[in-house]
């Protein structure tokens, strides 16, 4: 009896998304325990790439009071052959670098490449990843706060913009079951201001930073900057965006990635978040030469998270040509230890740094291209047994619970009972509200 009720709700649930036949309904993925399942309570192992250009052409070049020179970048990433391409590498995900600037259209952003232009190009490109049958993933990539434009990776996103775009962004995507939010890409902690919190509290909870990322930048008052500029703003924790995205109604995945680059979780158990979806991914960037390159650290670092909670390695690469030096030790390691990762990056550049492809039809490079591509076919990860640590994220599975596929079916079937549930309280609130105001009226 029980599974027939399980059945049925995941029935129901399919018909509420699709707004029809069950049959037609598209990709999702959420988290149950430590590990990503489907609409059906499969597991689901990330394997995918970044796709690069959203984050930069839009604002770079130009004035100060018309920035950016493009959208795409000149790419066709508005095109379903691109990520049909993607898709015939046997991948699953592609990851979205955003702009703040260019999403909110602010701080001298061209509203060609801004604002609604910006936004309507990024569902455009969101649906041929959905249309070649792959999962979404939207990164907040470049910010800055104040005045000055987002024109490179800041430490940290700022409490002026960063939750205002999430928000937006949240509102844009929530009903979309196949989309991901990736909160920050790359915490860096330099410029705490004197007498300021470690870097783990500030990542968490927000700081005051006296530097800002202007990368070379013709600033607000008309003067071309360097690298840096001394600013004094405030940041805005990972709780602060993760409420964000939470007050829009949004229960998708959200990838928290740590601090140094990502390369570092050590505080990431012992800073725990709240998030009352329970739908938390830990964000991990992990190149060969930084700190947690090493087996070491993957194993007294990155498993005992992974015993808790899916890992994300959102941006992974090695060289672009000749043997392979990282990759091969890294990514056999990853798969036994459950671990989703994305390479970087799926855009044919000159500079064969961490480049997959040499064009946009998948011809793989000479060195990673090759060897991710012959390895996405037969990548099929393994969870590791879920183990609660502590401290713990509330609302997740109790200690000694352990993880099945039908525990994973019946947890996708109750939380789309309890959305649909809390949909209905929310529209006979309003149309209580709504009687109230009419005088009883009916409607």
């Amino acid at each position: 009896m029980t599974a027939v009720v399980a059945v049925a709700v995941v029935g129901a649930v399919q018909l509420l998304v699709s707004g029809g036949s069950a049959a037609a309904a598209g990709p999702a993925v959420r988290v149950v325990a430590n590990r990503l399942v489907d609409g059906a309570g499969a597991a689901v192992s990330l394997r995918g790439v970044n796709v690069s250009g959203t984050e930069f052409a839009c604002i770079q070049g130009g004035t100060p009071t018309s920035r950016g020179w493009s959208i795409y970048g000149g790419q066709p990433l508005d095109q379903p052959a691109t990520f049909s391409a993607i898709a015939g590498w046997h991948a699953n995900a592609v990851r979205v670098p955003l702009n703040e600037d260019c999403w909110l259209g602010i701080n001298g952003v061209n509203p060609a490449y801004g604002g609604a232009n910006y936004r309507n190009a990024i569902q455009t490109e969101i649906n041929a990843i959905h249309g070649a049958g792959l999962y979404a993933i939207l990164d907040l990539h470049w910010t800055s706060p104040g005045n000055w434009a987002a024109y490179g990776q800041q430490s940290m996103a700022d409490a002026d913009h960063s939750p205002t775009f999430w928000a937006q962004v949240a509102t844009a995507y929530k009903n979309d079951p196949a989309v991901i939010f990736d909160l920050f890409n790359e915490p860096f902690f330099y410029y705490i201001a004197a007498g300021g919190p470690d870097q783990w509290a500030c990542w968490h909870t927000g700081c005051t930073q006296t530097t800002v990322v202007t990368a070379g930048q013709v600033g607000p008052d008309g003067a071309t900057t360097g690298y840096t500029s001394s600013y004094t703003w405030q940041s805005a924790g990972m709780q602060q965006l993760l409420d964000a995205v939470r007050g829009t109604g949004a229960t998708q995945p959200i990838v928290v990635n740590g601090v140094d680059w990502s390369n570092d979780l050590s505080g990431w158990l012992s800073h725990p978040l709240t998030d009352p979806a329970q739908q938390l991914l830990a964000g991990w960037h992990s190149y060969p030469g930084q700190p947690c390159a090493v087996s070491s650290c993957w194993t007294n670092t990155i498993a005992p998270i992974a015993r808790s909670f899916p890992v994300l390695v959102g941006e992974t690469g090695d060289s672009s040509a000749g043997t392979q030096t990282y990759l091969p030790t890294f990514l056999p390691w990853a798969d036994t230890n459950g671990i989703n990762y994305l390479a970087w990056t799926w855009n044919p550049w000159g500079n064969p740094d961490n480049v997959l492809v040499q064009d946009w039809i998948g011809t793989p490079t000479t060195g990673e291209g090759q060897y991710y591509k012959g390895r996405l076919p037969t990548s099929k990860g393994s969870y590791l047994p879920f183990q609660r640590q502590t401290p713990s994220n509330s609302g997740r599975l109790a200690a000694g619970i352990r993880y099945t596929p039908a525990l994973a079916v019946a947890a996708a079937a109750l939380g789309g009972l309890l959305l649909w549930m809390a949909a209905l309280a929310a529209r006979r609130r309003q149309a209580t509200s709504r009687r109230a105001r009419r005088g009883g009226d009916r409607f």
